[in-house]
């Protein structure tokens, strides 16, 4: 019975040379190997190799959670999409409510200005923690003993590229004008606008938008997670991937 299969046609005028590295080749399939195979033995030609079978190794069963492994799942996810809203709130929330009219200006001059970017963690209920970057630009008064602050979440970068260029301008001696909120609330940066050389430089345009992009991104990042927390076959995936 001759021996055959759909590449039998295409190797029957292929040089031997050419067979044979087909037989040691890793890019070929096995029924073009055995295509090859039969082709030599037709041509009572020795293989530079036994024609070996692959392995076929069995399909490994998807994990299957069990119950106490789902609701860890669930409660695990659910706690890091509370953290992560958590967080746009807190960093986020005073610039949310604060309005150009209720804010009152401070004049000096710059004894000192800087940049420094920290790291900083938050930890849900279950353990599980968040971690993001928090670059401030810190002024001081020789006009007033207090020292202000402007921060912003810069996420995992390490540099906040506006803040500093404005640390170098702001020299010793460099005559600004610096609003704050006339209420002294617990959360957000101590200035939203900031004038150098009767110019401002930033606004609350900036501190608006900054702290509302931050804020409804890091809302629809939890959100997500809440929600994809509270679908039992979303969890099995997550932790499926974590596992594999």
């Amino acid at each position: 019975m001759k021996k055959s299969n759909r590449f039998s046609q295409h190797f029957k005028n292929k040089p031997e040379p050419e067979l044979q590295a087909i037989l040691i080749s890793q890019q070929y399939v096995y029924e073009a190997k055995q295509a090859a195979f039969w082709e030599l033995e037709r041509r009572n030609l020795a293989p530079v190799t036994k024609l070996k079978k692959p392995i076929i190794r069995p399909e490994q069963p998807r994990y299957q959670m069990s119950k106490s492994e789902k609701s860890d799942a669930k409660w695990q996810m659910i706690s890091m999409g509370v953290i992560i809203i958590s967080i746009g709130i807190y960093f986020n929330y005073d610039a949310l409510l604060v309005t150009e009219s209720s804010l009152i200006p401070i004049k000096g001059k710059i004894e000192y200005s800087k940049t420094f970017v920290e790291r900083i963690s938050s930890t849900g209920r279950f353990g599980s923690e968040h971690f993001s970057n928090k670059a401030t630009l810190e002024i001081k008064l020789f006009e007033h003993p207090s020292t202000f602050h402007m921060f912003e979440n810069i996420e995992q970068n390490m540099y906040h590229q506006y803040y500093e260029s404005l640390s170098r301008e702001l020299t010793e001696e460099t005559p600004v004008t610096i609003w704050v909120s006339k209420n002294k609330m617990r959360y957000g940066p101590d200035f939203f606008k900031l004038d150098i050389r009767d110019k401002t430089e930033i606004d609350m345009a900036y501190t608006s938008y900054k702290s509302r992009f931050g804020f409804f991104l890091l809302l629809t990042i939890g959100t997500l997670i809440i929600y994809l927390g509270t679908r039992t076959n979303w969890t099995e995936k997550v932790r499926g991937v974590f596992r594999s």
